[in-house]
């Protein structure tokens, strides 16, 4: 399967969070909740020109995919133009592993896709900026507490402009 087919099979976010416990069902809106984005960055979101879709793969029991794919949602919300597909972990791992050339999947994967379903970028499980922390339980519990929100929304935005 190419990208294009993938995100035609896809589900939207609001049937992809109708796959998880209740447990996991609330921490969505708290999520939400906690995505800041400064009138800046918000402008910055709605000028993007031209359909742009973001292919996700993940599962809602991983902590990561509940965080930045709520953010890919949030984007879609901003500009009509952002496309948001969600695909299994499984199948991200039987197709995406070989289209992108990864030697590991990890969830969240989410491809970044120009009009044409050719990949302008990809984000991987976490943002760059908490990959560089230093692996502590502080850094872990502010990570999870959705203090990196913004961040991920920072590299999205920077995925789709190029």
């Amino acid at each position: 399967m190419r990208f294009k087919e993938l995100f035609e099979v896809g589900q939207t976010f609001e049937n992809y969070i109708k796959t998880a416990t209740e447990n996991e069902t609330e921490r969505i809106p708290k999520n939400y909740s906690r995505i800041k984005l400064s009138e800046e960055l918000i402008k910055e979101i709605k000028e993007i020109q031209g359909k742009v879709y973001i292919l996700a793969s993940g599962e809602m029991w991983c902590p990561d995919c509940q965080l930045n794919i709520t953010v890919a949602k949030k984007l879609t919300e901003i500009n009509d133009n952002i496309k948001l597909s969600i695909i299994s972990m499984g199948r991200g791992r039987k197709y995406l592993m070989t289209l992108l050339n990864l030697e590991e999947f990890k969830i969240p994967t989410m491809v970044i896709l120009d009009k044409n379903f050719n990949q302008i970028g990809l984000f991987l499980e976490q943002p760059k900026s908490v990959k560089k922390l230093e692996k502590n339980a502080e850094n872990e519990l502010s990570y999870l507490k959705g203090n990196y929100l913004t961040d991920t929304a920072l590299e999205l935005v920077h995925l789709i402009k190029g």
